[in-house]
């Protein structure tokens, strides 16, 4: 094993620890090791892979890239080859969807199979209106495509043409609740919120101004919870002294998604 200790190399980016195939392969037919490869023909101990990602997503990032070559790794690809137990996979995942959640200009995850997704510009500097989904793509056996803006099926093509465009009406309104900033004020009730929510009811836009976690829709008097989304009179019911809590006892809604 000090040979292969030797041929190590490591990356100052993300000290992942890569093994040369031709030693890696030595040490597989003697049966001292059994690591991965990646996608760019590295092969990676699953442990540094896993410390790498939790580094990554302790400074708010989730640039997964190969240390030799600088081959960005997609999450789906990385997340196998940490070759955690279903368990801590999960957990890291759970990391994985705040980091998107806190960066929606750059990440979402699909409707459909909750695939992470990232926004790519093209070679020219330009952004693309629309993202493919390389899981669902992969299941359809075809192009899945969805506009960035709402995650709505893409019509047409990934170029711009006639006849292609978002096929959601409400691309505006589900594009301001998926994109908009996070509520970052330490004091206020509904800290980690988006800034924007959609009554649940008429859908009108509302922005926690400040006051309890309750908020009234001026369209249509439903009052509801700011975090979870639900009426205001059972969420109350989820346990006693929480009107002004910081928290609700319940999960944080995600960002919303209309079906318009």
């Amino acid at each position: 094993m000090a040979s292969l200790k030797k041929n190590r190399v490591l990356s100052k980016k993300t000290n992942l620890t890569l093994i040369p195939n031709a030693e890696l392969e030595r040490q597989r037919k003697k049966g001292n090791v059994q690591f991965p490869l990646a996608s760019c023909g590295h092969s990676v101990n699953p442990a540094e892979v896993t410390k790498s990602v939790k580094s990554l997503l302790d400074q708010k990032s989730l640039e997964f890239r190969c240390p030799v070559c600088d081959k960005e790794w997609s999450w789906r690809e990385t997340r196998k080859l940490t070759q955690l137990p279903e368990p801590e996979l999960c957990a890291l995942e759970e990391r994985v969807s705040l980091v998107a959640q806190d960066c929606p200009e750059l990440y979402k995850k699909c409707p459909s199979c909750s695939l992470l997704l990232q926004r790519a510009g093209d070679d020219d500097g330009s952004v693309p209106l629309c993202v493919a989904c390389p899981g669902c793509s992969h299941s359809l056996g075809k192009p899945c495509l969805l506009c960035w803006a709402c995650l709505s099926p893409w019509q047409g093509g990934e170029e711009d043409g006639e006849g292609a465009g978002c096929t959601n009406k409400a691309c505006g309104l589900v594009s301001a609740l998926l994109c908009c900033s996070v509520v970052t004020d330490p004091t206020s009730k509904v800290l980690g919120c988006p800034q924007f929510r959609a009554c649940p009811m008429c859908h009108q836009l509302i922005m926690h101004t400040g006051g309890c976690k309750y908020v009234s829709c001026q369209g249509c008097r439903h009052k509801f919870c700011f975090i979870c989304l639900e009426r205001s009179k059972n969420c109350k019911r989820s346990g006693p002294g929480l009107y002004w809590a910081l928290q609700c006892s319940k999960p944080r809604a995600e960002r919303q998604r209309l079906d318009c």
